[in-house]
């Protein structure tokens, strides 16, 4: 008996869906996990041209995994990778902070290349300018530029600590927060172009750039802010809790996406009008990280990685070990990689088709 077209695209469909799950393809489920026997608290993986997935941890190591989970190497930094999340030059270079005051640039064979000293805890995650100079702030109240190598270009000192990742525009200002309130614009030449006060500390949470030259970023304070490239406010939003360690991500479409410890994550138009606001059951200090087909990807202290839909409903969420402050990174072929402070690195099935074709994903 012959079947029907319509009756044999439906057998079709149900063999690819079977496949699917029987080889781990179903978007929200984990593809492998790797422990480092360590918690990873607030850092994001970073991926390579070649796949590998770096990724730092709170027993002071940095490991580089192969695409499929398998270790490749560790290296062993002298302090604790808390906050740092790594950072991959053009030619291949890592480079980590470490609570033992240093800056690191490791080799893509897990070699040393060399280290940079600074004053305080290098919390901070380093950000690297077309050029080749590092960026990197210090507990020691100070942004450095590090050329490619090693040694000091300029420093900038500030009145609290450097958490807040800098970020580069595209005329090479370099824009980071504080914790002396400020938010800082600089030039390529360390010298100060303006400072905007928040009002309240700028601890983890580092600017994101829009496509007009927007400066996005977040306070302890709760408020969420946008500042004109000038250093005036453009406007600002009051969540209803601290914005701590979450940084903005920008969609394809210009919306704008911040965590906050009131357990929500937010979605904003350009125009700073609230467009939806998903809430988990715990705080958001997640970074999200936005896919080509619009999902937003981010965790919560409730322990689960949530996949949201850019009209802010839920299409699927993933259990972790323990809560997750880990900023997801979405891999070339859609895969999420993210860590938990159980002590591991997932990857996880998505078919969001890779990271966002967006100026700030």
């Amino acid at each position: 008996m012959k079947l029907a077209p319509f009756v044999k695209l439906l057998v079709l469909l149900h063999v690819v869906s079977l496949a699917n799950v029987a080889f781990g393809q179903t978007p929200g489920t984990k593809k492998w996990s790797y422990s480092t026997g360590s918690a990873i608290y607030y850092t994001c993986p970073a991926i390579g041209s070649d796949g590998t997935i770096y990724i730092g941890a709170y027993n002071g190591k940095l490991y580089a995994l192969n695409p499929d989970g398998t270790q490749k190497w560790i290296y062993t930094t002298g302090g604790a990778i808390y906050y740092s999340s790594p950072a991959i030059g053009s030619d291949g270079t890592i480079y980590v902070g470490s609570q033992d005051n240093r800056l690191y640039a490791i080799n893509p064979d897990g070699t040393k290349k060399w280290t940079f000293t600074t004053q305080g805890d290098v919390d901070c995650s380093p950000a690297i300018g077309m050029d080749g100079t590092i960026y990197v702030g210090s507990d020691d109240n100070k942004l450095y530029a590090i050329n490619p190598d090693s040694t000091q270009k300029w420093s900038f000192t500030t009145g609290g600590d450097i958490g807040s990742s800098p970020a580069i525009g595209p005329d090479g200002t370099i824009y980071f927060g504080s914790a002396d309130y400020k938010l800082y614009a600089l030039t390529p030449s360390g010298t100060q172009k303006w400072a905007y006060s928040t009002g309240s500390y700028i601890y983890f949470s580092g600017p994101a750039i829009g496509a007009d030259g927007t400066i996005y970023v977040g306070s302890y304070n709760s408020k969420f802010f946008a500042i004109n490239p000038g250093g005036t406010l453009k406007w600002s939003y009051t969540t209803g809790g601290s914005i701590y360690y979450s940084s903005p991500a920008i969609g394809s479409d210009g919306t704008i996406y911040v965590g906050s410890q009131d357990n929500k994550v937010y979605a904003f138009y350009p125009d700073g009008t609230k467009k939806w606001a998903y809430t988990t059951p715990g705080d958001i200090n997640s970074s999200p990280a936005v896919g080509a087909d619009g999902s937003i990807y981010v965790g919560s202290s409730d322990s689960k990685i949530y996949a949201i839909l850019p009209n802010g409903t839920l299409t699927w969420s993933f259990e972790t070990l323990y809560t997750s402050g880990s900023s997801p990174a979405i891999g070339p072929d859609g895969t999420i990689y993210v860590g938990s402070n159980g002590g591991y690195l997932y990857a996880l099935n998505s078919n969001c088709g890779g990271l966002a074709n967006a100026v700030w994903p």
